[in-house]
């Protein structure tokens, strides 16, 4: 699911902009959340969970915290973060540079929803689906790791529960340990046994996580009771719950 945070003092414009975006993600056939902030402060509120963004579209000429303010404080956290900038006004780029922004909005009628696309195109290639290679007994496998549902561990072997494929064929000797660093921030551990992709996430309850499986139906798991609060925050993180 491609995420992306908006950063802007005016409501209705935040709603058009979210809307636009939407409709050219569903056209694409591509998951896509937008998160809404009338602040950068009220962004900058998240602190380290702003990392799970994959764009910040910020306003550049904002009450409180600037645009260029706001990118500032965003690359102290998050160095490698992709940051627009929407502005009324043509003469600003000069500063943005120092920014490292990867396209600059103007705000006109005729033109915005066209660059607004042609800034989300951009994020797509360079941020293509992401793919990975399994090591597993009998080869090696790519597959999306948006396919990936959960991964469970038995004694010394893993096994991956891929959209689609037959889990039987996803095993390697390895443990969680290793495998959860090479996973993208929504994959997480709640318990010894189980990483999760919080993406087919349902439900949580204290001591379990419901999640939706291929065949439409549902499916428990434990969540230790050491690890439910961060599996609660990653889990209303991809919800858009916070």
């Amino acid at each position: 699911m491609l995420l992306i945070a908006l950063c802007d003092d005016n409501s209705s414009f935040l709603e058009y902009e979210s809307a636009v975006i939407q409709r050219y993600m569903a056209e694409k056939d591509i998951a896509c959340r937008c998160d809404s902030f009338l602040s950068g402060e009220g962004l900058l509120s998240k602190g380290i969970l702003i990392r799970n963004y994959d764009l910040f579209i910020l306003d550049y000429g904002m009450n409180g915290l600037t645009g260029f303010e706001t990118a500032r404080k965003i690359y102290e956290v998050f160095p490698d973060a992709k940051i627009a900038f929407a502005t009324n006004y043509y003469d600003f780029t000069r500063e943005g540079y120092k920014y490292n922004a990867v396209r600059y909005l103007v705000k006109q009628e005729k033109t915005f929803d066209s660059e607004l696309k042609e800034c989300m195109d951009l994020i797509l290639k360079k941020d293509p689906k992401k793919t990975i290679v399994l090591e597993l007994r009998d080869g090696k496998k790519t597959v999306n790791v948006d396919d990936i549902v959960y991964i469970g561990s038995e004694k010394h072997y893993i096994r991956y529960f891929i959209k689609d494929r037959d889990s039987e064929y996803f095993m390697r000797r390895s443990s969680l340990d290793d495998i959860q660093k090479e996973l993208p921030q929504y994959f997480t551990r709640i318990h010894q046994r189980y990483i999760v992709n919080m993406q087919y996430a349902s439900s949580i309850q204290r001591n379990k996580l419901t999640m939706i499986m291929e065949s439409g139906e549902t499916k428990a798991f434990p969540i230790a009771r050491n690890r439910y609060d961060d599996v609660e925050g990653k889990y209303c993180l991809t919800r858009g719950d916070i």
